[in-house]
Parts: structure tokens; sequence; C-alpha cells
């Protein structure tokens, strides 16, 4: 069995839609762990009206507050082999299931996806990083790199190092990728788009192609945050073998330099941290506009290689 984990907040605009993707599939043995987290709206009773049809889907209030919380209790509720975190604006592609066999074989599982908007236009073609995948443990954390946690399924044992995530974790997104990283010792790229990541206005991360002023700020903030958590979370999942006090320092500053309302070149150019972040400071910071196209001719080169 395969088992899903949806939390969902104000989501009602798409969240009928979310789950019927999950109920289209001639594949019977899953079920989905919905949490709903405090909405506002009418995310909740939408919830159960369909889990009155379905007894796959199971629905449950948060008991804490959050993205984060909501995904912890969601983990302690699961019964399957193989779990995977969706989003409740999503539509998971019913091909996913047609891969649940090879995927039974490895400890984790990552895909690509389209990216699309609100009324299902294909706008981009999101690729996994194949720096994330190639490169090593080490340079991974020291970079924080990562995958959106959508594009992830993974065993119950690579479940139970993932969760329960610190609560003061800002996003689950970059902790998912390297827990996995650091302990599957088989991780399978799937090198078909198999979810449709919706991009609109109410996403808290502003949208996977959007790299206004405003949002990179928010999200530079986001992951300066996550390096302290990181740093200091009780059970040291991450850092236990990093003795080096300065480890994060490139990318601490990178990012400091990023949530910077302004940033002179001088200022990238003598900060000591590689190339490859110089340039993207450069670009996120003197030559905005182009950072969409940048990151589609990146998917493009990962899916090629």
């Amino acid at each position: 069995m395969i088992s899903f984990i949806m939390t969902a907040r104000n989501a009602s605009s798409f969240i009928n839609e979310a789950i019927e993707a999950l109920r289209k599939s001639t594949y019977k043995d899953w079920e989905l762990i919905a949490i709903d987290d405090n909405s506002a709206d009418t995310t909740l009773s939408k919830m159960r009206e369909i889990s009155e049809k379905d007894l796959r889907i199971k629905v449950f209030e948060n008991i804490g507050k959050g993205k984060i919380a909501g995904l912890n209790y969601g983990y302690t509720l699961v019964n399957g082999d193989i779990v995977k975190c969706i989003d409740a604006d999503d539509i998971l592609d019913v091909k996913f299931f047609n891969y649940l066999g090879e995927m039974s074989h490895h400890e984790a599982t990552c895909h690509d996806a389209y990216v699309i908007k609100s009324n299902l236009q294909v706008i981009g073609n999101y690729s996994v990083d194949k720096c994330f995948l190639d490169k090593d443990f080490v340079y991974c954390l020291k970079n924080l790199k990562g995958i959106p946690k959508w594009a992830w399924s993974f065993t119950r044992n690579i479940g139970d190092k993932i969760f329960p995530m610190p609560e003061a974790l800002p996003f689950e997104d970059v902790w998912f990728s390297l827990i996995i990283k650091k302990y599957a010792k088989q991780i399978l790229h799937i090198d078909r788009r198999l979810y449709h990541y919706r991009q609109h206005n109410d996403q808290t991360y502003g949208g996977i192609l959007s790299f206004d002023p405003e949002v990179l700020a928010f999200r530079a903030e986001r992951m300066l945050k996550l390096i302290k958590v990181i740093k200091h979370e009780q059970t040291k999942r991450l850092v236990r073998d990093i003795t080096d006090v300065g480890f994060f320092k490139c990318i601490q500053i990178f990012y400091t330099l990023l949530a910077e309302e302004t940033v002179e070149f001088r200022d990238i150019i003598t900060s000591g941290i590689s190339r490859e972040l110089k340039l993207k400071l450069i670009i996120f910071k003197k030559l905005n506009c182009l950072a969409p196209s940048v990151t589609r001719f990146k998917w493009w080169i990962d899916r090629i290689k």
C-alpha cells in the first residue's frame, strides 16, 4: 500500500480536484491521510464530503498549527509501505501509479513535474536537480541542496528518519531531501513528469517561477532560519558528523546578501563565496528579469543530462 499525506489550509478552490486525481487511478491499494490545518473556509467540509464516498480517504484536523505539525501528525497515521506527501492545490498524475513496482525496490524515489497555472495551463517543465542526485551528502548539506517534497516517495524506514520534523522548521523541502540523501541507500529518479505543480498567488513560497525581490528576500530569510534549526535540532539527524564550526559560512553569506534590499557588485565579488553562488546572486540581485528564463534553461539541461 502507498500512503499519501496531504495537509490543507484554506484550499477549498483546489481540494476536490487534488483528491479526485487520486480516485481516477485504477490502482486500488492506497490511502489518503488528509489533515485540515485550521482552515477558515470550506476545506474541511469538502474533504469530509469526499471521504464519505471513499473509505480510503481519512480526514483529520491538525492537532497543532502549520504544515510541519500537520505533516508530523499525518505520518503517525499512515499504514502504507511507501509514503508520499502531496499538496492540496496540486494534482498527482495518474501515471504515477504505474511506477510503484519500481519504487518498491528503492528506499526513495523522485520524479519530474509540470508547472501549471490555476487553470491547469502548463507554463513550465520542472526537472529534478541532477546536481543533488550526483553530488555527495556533504556537498548537498553545505549548499542546502534540495528538491520539492512532493517529488519524493519513500519507504517507512526513511520516513522514520524524516519524522518527526523539528517544530521550528520554517519549511520542509530541504529537510526531506537532505534526510533522504543521507540515509537512503538507493535513490531512483523517474525521468517522467508525474505531478502538476500549481503556481498561484496564494502560495507561501511565491511560486516556483517567481523571483520578485520581496519573494527572494522571504525565501532567503527562511533559509537562514533553516540553518539555525538544522544546526541546533535536538536529534542531530543531519549534522552529528559535522565538526567544522564554519561549515555553513558560505551559504549563510549567500542568503544574507540575498535577503538584503540593496547589494552592490563589490559586495558580491568580495563575499568569499563560490563562483556558482556569486553568479546566482548577480542574476537574482542585478539581472532579476532573467531569473525565470535561467531557471527554465537549467531544468532543460537537467533533463537532457
